[in-house]
């Protein structure tokens, strides 16, 4: 019961950040997957002490920057729009998740739970392991690489 109710609570924030850091829906939805797998599988690893949200969202991570590590490099070239044709100004939404996707894993993971999941900068530095101050700079920078691309300078997001 307490697995259904985890399922349902962290699901649709799971996806959404998934797919911003995979760039590929079903990437994403395994990568959820595997994620409610290693949670079953290790749940024994969690310290009560620490924030049970943090904790799960460090695992989807982790799960994602494997999956970013085991592509090879013309997967990583591939960015499926499929998942995102259906939504309003399409070519603008589509423009940007591709800037987002091509932002390093950093500050990539650092824009999505702040600008889109809301964490606080102090829970993205608990989720991530860096400090508040890395995690400041790495939202920063990514604002500015995603206000570049989108301006129409948008050759290269990278760092």
């Amino acid at each position: 019961m307490a697995y259904r109710w985890l399922y349902e609570r962290y699901e649709q924030p799971f996806l959404r950040t998934a797919a911003r850091m995979l760039g590929r829906q079903q990437e994403a939805e395994d990568a959820v997957q595997e994620t409610f797998l290693k949670l079953h599988r290790g749940i024994h690893l969690y310290r009560s002490g620490a924030k049970f949200s943090s904790y799960f969202f460090r695992i989807l991570l982790n799960t994602c920057y494997d999956m970013l590590r085991r592509r090879s490099p013309e997967q990583s070239e591939d960015f499926d729009k499929a998942g995102f044709s259906h939504q309003p100004s399409m070519e603008l939404r589509h423009s940007l998740e591709e800037a987002i996707a091509a932002l390093p894993e950093q500050m990539r993971a650092s824009f999505v739970l702040f600008a889109v999941e809301g964490f606080s900068q102090a829970e993205i530095s608990d989720i991530l392991g860096i400090s508040i101050g890395t995690v400041k700079s790495s939202i920063h920078w990514a604002r500015s690489k995603l206000r570049k691309w989108l301006a129409g300078s948008g050759k290269e997001v990278s760092a």
